[in-house]
């Protein structure tokens, strides 16, 4: 079941490899911290494309997966509410960003609770192309709207200073590596995690995990106006954490959160990543993360949680 979250309800619906490398790298900082929101019209917003891979192909599926670690070992910090009112609206929210091929462009996100209380994590393909040719997305036309509901912004729009993500995913579009940290501009004085809250993270867990995935799918059927939820158990495809969902392009970047409860706040353990479908986009019936180990989210976590 896939859920339009507080508004509305429709039906949606590895073996251990080779040890990776945990390099991290960083984009050219923002040039300016004025507000990007006279650039990202309601008019840019509503055209914006979905930011979304391809189908995976058989040897992108091969491509070596991050070290899953010991079983049941988990590490990573834990979720910060603000207010009553914080939870998973106005931690999720929607990515705005012009890409490194001059197109608007649309994936999803969520804050993350850190010692700098500034990041925003969502997928490696939301701030880089990947691959040979490819490069870093404007970092002064990257945004991030949390809590957006039918082109309406109730907790402002986020200006990025600086983005980061995986050498790999940059080197070679690998999307066992498709993960990333937006360290975003304070808004109005406040820093994102102060005013919206931020969810916790974790890696290491391991597979069978009961989790909630959420993201602001744009390709038909869906619109993008709305901040949707699938759930379920993840199981091990590859080594990807799997789950079922027909979530469309757009939804990339969303958190999939564990340990999700009736306070709403809970642990990032994934990112809509890779989707898979039957006949066109419009089809998808399951999506993959990156597995969150320390070689991916952790040593991620690590660079920039104090920036």
């Amino acid at each position: 079941m896939l859920v339009a979250w507080a508004v509305a309800v429709a039906v949606a619906s590895p073996a251990q490899a080779a040890p990776a490398a945990a390099q991290n790298a960083g984009s050219p900082t923002a040039s300016t911290i004025q507000s990007s929101e006279e650039y990202w019209t309601p008019e840019r917003m509503k055209s914006a494309i979905p930011a979304d891979l391809p189908q995976a192909t058989v040897s992108q599926q091969q491509q070596a997966v991050p070290r899953p670690g010991p079983s049941g070992k988990h590490d990573g910090v834990a979720p910060k509410g603000v207010q009553a009112s914080a939870d998973v609206i106005t931690m999720s929210g929607r990515v705005f960003f012009v890409s490194d091929q001059g197109q608007n462009m649309s994936c999803s996100g969520s804050t993350v609770n850190s010692d700098g209380k500034k990041l925003v994590f969502t997928a490696g393909h939301c701030v880089h192309g990947g691959g040979a040719g490819r490069g870093w997305f404007d970092v002064n036309r990257w945004v991030f709207v949390p809590g957006y509901n039918n082109g309406n912004r109730p907790y402002g729009t986020w200006n990025a200073y600086q983005q980061w993500t995986k050498t790999a995913w940059i080197n070679n579009a690998n999307r066992a590596f498709d993960v990333a940290a937006v360290v975003m501009q304070q808004l109005n004085g406040r820093r994102i995690v102060d005013a919206v809250g931020g969810q916790g993270i974790k890696w290491g867990a391991g597979y069978g995990l009961r989790t909630y995935m959420f993201g602001y799918p744009a390709g038909p059927p869906f619109n993008g106006s709305l901040l949707y939820q699938c759930n379920g158990n993840t199981r091990n495809e590859g080594g990807f954490p799997t789950l079922s969902c027909n979530m469309t392009g757009g939804a990339s970047g969303g958190p999939w959160l564990e340990n999700y409860g009736a306070t709403f706040w809970a642990y990032v353990n994934g990112v809509n990543s890779w989707m898979f479908w039957n006949g066109s986009p419009s089809n998808v019936f399951k999506w993959q993360s990156p597995y969150f180990s320390y070689d991916t989210a952790g040593s991620l976590f690590d660079q920039v949680k104090n920036m």
